[in-house]
């Protein structure tokens, strides 16, 4: 029976833990996000309860022309699928800052330009590994976890129902990471390409802050620029908080 030497087993169970307690932290964040947001929405509208006239106002105004939204979000995948990329087994989590313009408001629709500085994301697959034994190797398949920053510099985002508290939206953005090693196989590249659709609820109350929950599909890719290129695709859900000046 073929062993794995004990430092190497040492470092596999450590970077495991490392994994679980990263995995843990991030879905805690993303419970303290949508926590509030539920309070949001059970809690009553005073702007429209209170005069006739400024119930009116509250809800003709929305989101208008030339307003700044500044926000932070959180998103953890569920499911790694392979309609593009070719990596079925990966994890994937990141934290964003958000900054967005509102370029036009219809009557309905409000359409905002965004960009998104992501300070760490966090992905996690099987690899294999050559491990040392006897007077040759064991190839094993051991889940590693690698980490990145990036930017994503092009944002479209559509609000529905801009003069509504509670707002679906829909949105596609695109940019890079740059992780620490090269994904998600040897071969590959540290620096990757993104892009991702999105949808969800954004809940804007009458001081301009706003809570938002949603869906995300998506992919990372070096575009054929190294060697091998398996891509990734995930699925994920995120929440975030923004104020809107």
């Amino acid at each position: 029976m073929r062993t794995v030497p004990h430092d190497i087993q040492r470092s596999l169970w450590s970077n495991l833990f490392l994994l679980r307690v990263i995995h843990q932290a991030i879905f805690s964040c993303l419970l303290l996000l949508t926590l509030p947001l539920v309070v949001l929405a059970q809690a009553p509208d005073n702007s429209s309860s209170s005069t006739s006239a400024a119930g009116a106002q509250s809800t003709t105004e929305g989101i208008q022309k030339r307003w700044n939204e500044f926000g932070v979000w959180g998103g953890i995948s569920f499911n790694a699928p392979t309609l593009i990329g070719k990596t079925p087994d990966a994890r994937f989590g990141n934290i964003g800052l958000r900054y967005g313009r509102v370029l036009a408001a219809s009557k309905t629709v409000a359409f905002e330009w965004t960009i998104d500085a992501i300070p760490l994301s966090i992905l996690s697959n099987r690899r294999f590994t050559a491990v040392p034994s006897g007077s040759g190797f064991v190839i094993t398949q051991t889940r590693k976890s690698v980490y990145a920053w990036g930017l994503a510099p092009i944002g479209l985002k559509f609000n529905f129902r801009r003069n509504r508290r509670v707002q679906p939206f829909g949105q596609a953005t695109g940019g890079f990471l740059y992780f620490n090693e090269q994904v998600p196989v040897a071969g590959a590249a540290r620096f990757n390409f993104t892009f991702d659709f999105s949808g969800g609820v954004q809940i804007v109350n009458s001081n301009r802050r706003a809570f938002t929950i949603g869906y995300k599909y998506q992919h990372i890719s070096n575009a054929n620029r190294a060697n091998a290129n398996p891509g990734v695709d995930v699925q994920m859900i995120f929440a975030g908080f923004s104020v809107f000046k």
